[in-house]
C-alpha cells in the first residue's frame, strides 16, 4: 500500500508541473522568467515557513546540515528553475519538457552509487530509448528554428542541477518531514532572491490582478503541491522510483502545449513522444 501512495503522490505531482509549465509560458507573455520563479518562491515561502512553524518542525541540526539544506533550495529552486523556465520561454513548453527526460537517467545511476538504489537492464533499456528520444528532438534543428542551442543549453543546465539537487533531498529526507524539506529549500530560494527585489519590484508593479492571480495558481500547483508530492514520495519509495515517474511531466505538458498553446506539432515530436513514453515505462517496470 505504502509504495502505491507514493507512485500516486509522484503522478500528482508530474500533473500538476506539467500544467505549471503551461501556465508559466502564458504568465511570460507579461513578466519575466527571473521575476515568475522569485514571486514562486516567495508566495511558497509564506505558505511553508509558517506551516512549519505551527507545526513545530524545526530540527536541532549542525551548521553542515543547514548549509547542505540552503544549497540545495538554491541550487534547484532559485537557479535551476529560472534556468528552465528561461528555456520554456525560448523554445517552448513541449520541446523543453522533453529535452530533460534524461533527468531520471543521470539521477538514479548516481543514485545506485552513491546512495545505494537499484539499477537494472530495463532501468538501462529505457534510458537508451530516452536518449534517443532527446536526439531525434534535437535533430530539429538542423531543418527548423523550434530549437535554439541557448535554450537547449538552458534547460540542460537546468537538468543537471536537478539532479544535484534531487539527490541531496533524498539523502535528507531520510528521517525529516516533506513539509519541513520543501519549506526549507522553496525559502532558502526565495533567500536567494532578495539581492534583486528592487528589479522584481520594478516588474510587479507593471503586473494587473489577473497577472498575479495566475502566478498565485502556478505556485499553488508546481511549487506548493507538486513539491510537496514529489519529496513526500521520495521518503516513501526512494527518488530511484519517484524520479522516473515524475518524468511522465513532459509527455503531460507536450500535450498540454500543443493543445492549449498551439505548439507546433511535428513527426519528429511525435516520435520522441512515443519513444519518451516507452523509455519512462520500463524505468518504472525496472525500478
Amino acid at each position: 500500500m505504502s509504495f502505491a501512495l507514493g507512485v500516486i503522490l509522484a503522478l500528482a505531482a508530474a500533473f500538476t508541473w506539467a500544467l505549471s509549465s503551461v501556465l508559466s509560458k502564458v504568465s511570460m507573455r507579461r513578466v519575466s522568467p527571473f521575476t515568475l520563479n522569485s514571486l514562486r518562491l516567495f508566495i511558497a515561502s509564506a505558505f511553508y515557513i509558517p506551516l512549519i512553524i505551527y507545526l513545530d518542525l524545526f530540527p536541532d541540526k549542525g551548521l553542515f546540515w543547514w548549509i547542505i539544506v540552503i544549497l540545495s533550495g538554491i541550487i534547484g529552486f532559485l537557479v535551476a528553475d529560472w534556468l528552465f523556465l528561461e528555456g520554456i520561454n525560448i523554445i517552448g513548453v513541449s520541446r523543453a519538457n522533453l529535452l530533460v527526460t534524461p533527468h531520471p537517467i543521470l539521477t538514479m545511476v548516481l543514485a545506485h552509487y552513491f546512495l545505494d538504489r537499484p539499477l537494472n537492464a530495463s532501468i538501462a533499456f529505457g534510458a537508451i530509448l530516452i536518449v534517443l528520444a532527446v536526439i531525434i528532438l534535437l535533430s530539429e534543428g538542423k531543418d527548423s528554428s523550434d530549437i535554439s542551442l541557448r535554450g537547449v543549453g538552458l534547460v540542460i543546465v537546468a537538468e543537471l542541477m536537478w539532479t544535484l539537487a534531487v539527490l541531496i533531498t533524498d539523502w535528507l529526507v531520510s528521517d525529516e518531514s516533506a513539509v519541513l524539506i520543501t519549506g526549507l529549500r522553496i525559502a532558502s530560494g526565495a533567500l536567494g532572491t532578495t539581492f534583486l527585489l528592487p528589479r522584481i519590484s520594478q516588474e510587479v508593479k507593471k503586473l494587473k490582478m489577473r497577472d498575479l492571480g495566475l502566478i498565485f495558481v502556478i505556485t499553488l500547483l508546481g511549487t506548493i503541491l507538486g513539491q510537496y508530492f514529489f519529496v513526500k514520495s521520495i521518503s516513501i519509495v526512494s527518488s530511484s522510483v519517484a524520479t522516473p515517474v515524475t518524468e511522465s511531466t513532459p509527455i503531460m505538458a507536450a500535450l498540454m502545449a500543443i493543445i492549449f498553446l498551439k505548439e507546433r506539432f511535428t513527426k519528429k515530436l511525435g516520435i520522441s513522444l512515443v519513444l519518451a513514453t516507452l523509455g519512462i515505462l520500463l524505468i518504472g517496470l525496472g525500478c
